[in-house]
């Protein structure tokens, strides 16, 4: 009989004691009710993308030309060819022109193809260049190599310099940060909310709009020996769009 006593006395202990196990387990759920509900309000997240964009003006030409010669012989194409572009890399190196090359050499026949049999005219080759100006200096360099032996302007386009799009692109993107900024502090102040802090950044993308090369059609180049050429080089955009993960 005490052994049962024992054991029921023991097991009244362990009732009590679970019991005010759970008393004490809702009174901390109670007391700090505050404390459960902010992982919830902590995890409350507002995702928001801003836009920034600035303008520069292109200060760089890259102008591309070549030296088109047609002939009844390869022989003879080729070395009307060879020494017209040397004397003009030789002009354009004395007009100290930047990032020069060679982009293409061509030499191949010519048919006519009437009565539906091929019958070989001729021969045409071809030493087309490439190199970066000023845009202040193209106009001048682009009548000088035409002086020099330049038969063709193909395309020029233009870009700012290194310097100025590094700068433009840190504006742009604190533009995009400021514009991301300001579209959360309209929701979350339109709602009696703030923000607690921001809790990623993400640069989605930015770049430069730089404008297409312009052609050159025969009509406008064959004018370039008589009249001074003048070259605008523009503007292009750099554009900068950032997304901010914020806390409220």
């Amino acid at each position: 009989m005490n052994g049962i006593r024992g054991w029921k006395g023991l097991k009244g202990v362990a009732w009590l004691g679970l019991v005010l196990a759970v008393a004490l387990l809702g009174w901390n759920i109670i007391a700090g009710g505050g404390a459960m509900a902010s992982p919830a309000e902590g995890s409350r997240m507002l995702t928001v993308t801003g836009q920034g964009s600035v303008s520069v003006e292109n200060s760089i030409a890259l102008i591309r030309l070549g030296v088109v010669i047609q002939g009844e012989t390869a022989q003879s194409v080729q070395q009307q060819v060879a020494e017209r572009s040397e004397r003009l890399v030789n002009r354009l190196k004395e007009l100290q022109v930047g990032a020069l090359q060679t982009t293409g050499i061509s030499l191949y026949p010519q048919y006519d193809y009437r009565d539906g049999q091929p019958r070989l005219t001729g021969v045409q080759g071809q030493n087309s260049l490439q190199f970066e100006v000023p845009v202040a200096r193209a106009g001048q360099v682009l009548d000088e190599a035409v002086a020099a032996g330049a038969t063709q302007v193909e395309s020029v386009s233009f870009r700012a310099d290194e310097a100025t799009l590094l700068e433009a692109r840190s504006r742009a993107l604190t533009q995009a940060v400021k514009d991301a900024q300001r579209q959360a502090q309209d929701v979350l102040g339109a709602l009696n909310l703030s923000i607690r802090s921001v809790e990623r950044i993400q640069i989605q993308s930015d770049g430069y709009m730089i404008p297409p090369p312009i052609p050159f059609a025969r009509a406008d180049y064959a004018r370039l020996e008589t009249a001074s050429t003048p070259v605008e080089g523009g503007q292009q955009t750099v554009r900068a769009q950032v997304t901010l993960e914020i806390r409220y």
